[in-house]
């Protein structure tokens, strides 16, 4: 995905993954998230992945990355 983009998956299984500057990601019940932070230049500073109902990630929710590599929910 490109900057400020969005995915989103539903389903059990899927994945959603946004990888852009201040791209966000968000899946259903069973589905996973991949995000990364760059800075202001495009630099990759984190990258992480999460399943659905592990580390606070909730379905259905929209999520970004924060300068600290941690999943902010976001609109």
């Amino acid at each position: 995905t490109g900057d400020w983009s969005a995915a989103e998956v539903s389903g059990s299984q899927s994945v959603a993954a946004a990888f852009g500057i201040e791209g966000k990601a968000r899946a259903s019940e069973g589905g996973a998230i991949v995000l990364c932070y760059r800075d202001e230049d495009g630099e990759l500073i984190h990258i992480r992945a999460s399943k659905v109902g592990e580390n606070g990630i909730m379905p259905n929710t929209w999520y970004q990355l924060n300068e600290d590599g941690e999943f902010v929910a976001c609109e």
